[in-house]
């Protein structure tokens, strides 16, 4: 079994709760020249200490897990690509208060401005895709309107009740149009119930909970930023009205995640139903922590979500050999993969092909792949991983994206990895492109 040692995040926690090495081993139980020793990575934590730990100070266990430094380590290899795992690890681990101020102030030095659109990404990304506040204020609400039969036009009637606005269904146009001066709702013929509940939340997340939005946006840059996340952020309550959290966390768990049974029972797409899934992260009611990711035919990714510690590419392309992009292979067809990182990480991922709505002939519709994914740990809870061989050994290897991904000797690198010296033989044809190693 390996040895864990969390020196670093002890420390950090006994400043955090102003305690000397005294008091602090007096409120655990331990010696002080034990707890020094844990301290200074002389001891590795034990799970009895651990729990002491999580006991005392009211911790989640996962404090210490290595998986707290995934997300940094990503971030210190775009920084130092030619520092290995091992040391890019033990820099996270040493110094866990320091890194967000470091890689932040890296994230500066002289490189693009980062867009709107990146600056949205990052702070739903950062927030584990979960948002406490308006939740909890969804799943009141869905809570009000009841069953499903019902809800749509009791929504329609607390839109009218609470914020004066008259909801009209079955009209031309887009999915949804608000008109301010008239305070009327137009809903687009067409759309079904689940579709109409979740522009209806949308349209009153916007208006009975703008402050709670806006204050929440706050950190962001005046203007675009903010407008494109207070939108995301009504997406997410609407969501959360339409699948809310304690019901579609209990029927997840009773179906084993399975997305098929969730949709019918929810009225929802499959989209929308496995980005649900990436949420459920509620402190204390926790769901599989899953990511979220759709991409298209050249892989762009236009949807990137997370509540694990995935390292997604945030430049560049995703790998071609992630099981997201066969989906496009298998139309109606849920893929699987258990996928490999190259810090050894393993998770299980589905990818399934959706469409948009059909149009009027000619006009194309939308085409992505949707992915979902999960840590190997967690697999077994998830019907997606019966009769799949879930040995780390069989996994795929796959990577965060040419630019930062370090595998020597991948047969599908397009680019090489970034800020490496490309090594360049004129008198040999290479066995692999764009070699850096």
């Amino acid at each position: 079994m390996t040895k864990h040692y969390a020196g670093a995040r002890i420390h950090a926690l006994r400043k955090q709760q102003g305690l000397t090495q005294v008091a602090m081993a007096k409120q655990l139980g331990l010696s002080t020249s034990y707890l020094n020793q844990l301290e200074n990575d002389q001891r590795p934590l034990t799970v009895t200490v651990l729990m002491q730990l999580a006991q005392r100070f009211n911790l989640d266990p996962g404090y210490f897990a290595n998986d707290r430094d995934a997300r940094t380590i990503t971030d210190l290899r775009r920084i130092f690509p030619e520092a290995t795992e091992d040391s890019l690890a033990d820099l996270a681990s040493r110094f866990p208060e320091l890194m967000p101020r470091f890689v932040d102030v890296a994230s500066r030095a002289p490189a693009r401005e980062r867009s709107p659109f990146e600056l949205v990404r990052d702070f739903f990304y950062d927030a584990h895709n979960y948002i406490h506040e308006l939740d909890v204020l969804a799943e009141e609400l869905a809570g009000q309107l009841g069953d499903r039969v019902l809800r749509r036009g009791r929504l329609a009637s607390r839109m009218h009740e609470d914020l004066g606005v008259t909801v009209r269904f079955s009209r031309p146009g887009p999915r949804r149009s608000f008109n301010p001066d008239t305070r009327e709702l137009a809903l687009r013929d067409g759309l079904s119930e689940a579709q109409l509940v979740f522009e209806m939340a949308l349209q009153y997340c916007l208006l009975a909970y703008r402050d709670v939005c806006d204050n929440l946006v706050s950190e962001l840059p005046a203007g675009e930023a903010q407008e494109l996340a207070t939108l995301g952020l009504a997406q997410y309550f609407a969501a959360a009205v339409t699948m809310p959290y304690q019901p579609f966390l209990s029927m997840a768990e009773e179906t084993r995640y399975d997305i098929d049974l969730l949709c019918n029972y929810f009225g929802t797409g499959f989209e929308t139903t496995a980005q649900r899934l990436a949420t459920l992260q509620r402190p204390g009611l926790k769901g599989v922590p899953f990511s979220f990711i759709r991409t298209d035919r050249a892989g762009n990714i236009s949807k990137r979500q997370s509540s694990t510690a995935f390292h997604f590419a945030r430049s560049g392309g995703s790998c071609p050999l992630w099981v997201v992009h066969r989906a496009f292979e298998t139309p109606n067809r849920i893929t699987r993969q258990v996928a490999a990182m190259p810090d050894g990480h393993a998770y299980l991922w589905i990818g399934r092909f959706v469409q948009g709505t059909a149009k009027s002939w000619g006009t194309p519709r939308k085409e992505f792949a949707v992915g979902l994914g999960c840590d190997i740990s967690a697999a077994d809870r998830i019907v997606y991983a019966d009769a799949l061989n879930l040995d780390v050994s069989a996994a795929t290897p796959i990577g965060p994206g040419c630019t930062a991904c370090p595998r020597e000797h991948c047969p599908q690198r397009a680019l090489p990895q970034a800020d490496r010296p490309i090594q360049v033989s004129l008198n040999r044809t290479a066995e692999h492109s764009y070699s850096t190693f």
